[in-house]
């Protein structure tokens, strides 16, 4: 085969002739002069690529009914149930490709993404495939995500190629006072002046569990952590500590932070990624603190949230 047999043009070729010409692998590999072997690790590799994109638009009945509820009772813009994954340890890839799937068909173009700290977003920035002339860009809500950014590599072919507006600054300051001064650098403020423009904004859901990423990235300690709980903390979001009601625990930490508050997301088209059976109260918490207008989660943990709210 020749070298430039995968380019991105022939690939393109087979997946519309495939796809959407509906030929069968035989006639596409006559036309194009390709063995029928070569025309299907075409497609793979379109698939691998991002050219080819499924998206699944039909539900199980079960994750239907959920989502109806779901969206009735805690008053959701939307919400996306996936079926639970069989194995637990894959939540958070499937709910990133859910979060990606339900972004991408949802944009237009020249539009915004806001994208908050945490392993979800940043999966689902992972999983995001948008064509280049759509012009999309995407801004962070929180210092400590530039670094992300800089060790993936975004702008090859199949990953995201639009512009990144980073904070140049920590997720956290090491003072109260640091933090005022950084929040007041124009650099900083700008970038959350832009933020504030975003149509959409991904943001994940962290527990106290001792394996959070906030924990893991180290952020905080265990020792910290568990005075949180203390305080009846169950969640966070851009590492904003809430109670089961929604209502923002009073911690130092707080003033810390390098990023946009909770209260400013309630303005905005907040799209949160979150699952799993040690998430269910920082969930629920977030959505009673109406923090969230689209929920995407798995089936098991909508329905324990229905559970929670007495449904």
């Amino acid at each position: 085969m020749a070298q430039d047999v995968y380019s991105k043009s022939m690939l393109t070729k087979v997946a519309w002739y495939y796809y959407k010409e509906d030929l069968t692998q035989n006639e596409i590999a006559d036309y194009l002069g390709l063995t029928r072997n070569q025309v299907v690790r075409h497609l793979e590799k379109a698939k691998t690529e991002g050219i080819i994109q499924f998206h699944i638009y039909g539900m199980e009945a079960n994750c239907l009914e959920i989502k109806k509820k779901l969206v009735s009772h805690f008053q959701l813009k939307d919400a996306y149930i996936i079926p639970a994954p069989k194995n637990k340890a894959d939540i958070r890839q499937s709910l990133a490709k859910a979060a990606a799937q339900t972004v991408q068909s949802n944009l237009t173009e020249n539009d915004l993404i806001g994208i908050g700290w945490g392993q979800a977003a940043l999966q689902t920035v992972d999983q995001l495939s948008i064509d280049p002339a759509k012009n999309i860009s995407i801004v962070t809500l929180t210092g400590g995500v530039n670094h992300y950014f800089q060790n993936r590599n975004h702008h090859s072919e199949g990953g995201f190629q639009g512009k990144i507006f980073a904070i140049p600054a920590p997720f956290m300051a090491s003072t109260d006072e640091m933090a005022r001064l950084l929040l007041t650098e124009p650099s900083v403020a700008d970038i959350l002046d832009l933020a504030s423009l975003a149509k959409h904004v991904i943001v994940g859901i962290g527990s106290l569990a001792h394996d959070s990423t906030i924990v893991i990235e180290e952020k905080l300690t265990i020792k910290e952590l568990a005075y949180i709980r203390n305080q009846q903390a169950v969640g966070d979001i851009l590492g904003q500590f809430f109670d089961i009601e929604g209502k923002i625990i009073d911690l130092p930490l707080h003033k810390r932070l390098i990023g946009a508050s909770l209260n400013k997301l309630k303005e905005m088209n907040v799209i949160a990624v979150a699952g799993g059976e040690e998430k269910v109260n920082a969930i629920y918490g977030a959505l009673k603190g109406q923090y969230i207008s689209t929920l995407i989660t798995d089936e098991e943990t909508a329905a324990a949230l229905m559970k929670l709210g007495g449904d």
